[in-house]
């Protein structure tokens, strides 16, 4: 997977593709691996190794069906088992840090922010996000997009004779269900199939049918089906709304921090790494 960035993404989001792009070109891997940190339901620390699947607008992860890549963000996504232990105590408290270690471009990058959790539809603990994602995405240089905001701000300008940038949630669609499909069907037949097993880290069954290696192999189709529903239904993509992003580069031992002040501004501080 090669991420993407455009001008208007913010810093941060320009360096992190900058560095990813710079590691995955140096190793096998098709997604980066981050540490994931929450709190479980003692309150102790807990942390696992998460494939982020990129941005929301890039790549696999267009906003809607109309979308074809006019739209950027800088919200991170990943994905879980619906019946992980990491889904409750997302549930139960959202905060979040994700880490990464890229040993061949010798940098650090750490994400802090605020996890919001989409089921399918037909789960239990299916519910829509809180989380407006319409005010973290912007239109790609020299898309209709951007030429259609650049077109409302001149005809606002018209009507009341002053200088007035319309917002971009006022004319974008995001179906989040879109983005969790596509987000789905990305997924090699190995991944798709572990969605269908059973809770991950309860006691193994003796049951080998429960563990499909890949569904499309299953031979009746009935239980084919069966397994395909189960999967989709576990399937979960998690929106990580960033808030504070630390890069540490210990080729030019530079660190900067960059703190969100609103929705697409951010402050940069310059530290010792």
């Amino acid at each position: 997977m090669i991420y993407s960035t455009c001008s208007r993404d913010p810093e941060w989001k320009k360096t992190f593709v900058e560095y990813m792009n710079a590691e995955l070109a140096l190793t096998e891997e098709r997604f980066p691996v981050m540490g994931l940190s929450t709190v479980d339901l003692e309150g102790r620390p807990a942390v696992r190794m998460v494939s982020p699947r990129g941005f929301v607008g890039d790549n696999f992860l267009k906003i809607n069906s109309s979308d074809h890549g006019q739209w950027a963000s800088d919200v991170l996504t990943f994905c879980t088992h619906a019946k992980s232990n990491k889904v409750q105590e997302l549930v139960n408290t959202n905060d979040i840090q994700l880490i990464c270690w890229l040993p061949n471009t010798k940098v650090q990058i750490r994400c802090s922010g605020h996890a919001h959790l989409l089921f399918h539809p037909d789960n239990p603990n299916y519910s829509t996000l809180s989380f407006d994602m319409r005010h973290r995405v912007w239109p790609r240089d020299g898309t209709d997009a951007a030429k259609k905001i650049t077109a409302e701000g001149k005809r606002e300008t018209d009507v009341v004779g002053g200088t007035v940038e319309p917002p971009v949630n006022s004319i974008v669609e995001i179906d989040t269900e879109y983005i969790r499909e596509q987000a789905y069907l990305h997924h090699s037949p190995v991944i798709q199939a572990w969605y269908s097993w059973p809770a991950p880290g309860k006691i193994r069954s003796a049951d080998p049918s429960l563990y499909p290696p890949e569904i499309p192999k299953i031979e009746d189709e009935a239980e084919k089906e069966k397994y395909e529903t189960n999967a989709r239904h576990n399937y979960v993509l998690i929106f990580i709304d960033v808030n504070q992003v630390d890069i540490v580069d210990l080729k030019d031992n530079t660190r900067k921090i960059h703190t969100r002040r609103s929705d697409t501004s951010w402050a940069v501080s310059n530290v010792n790494p």
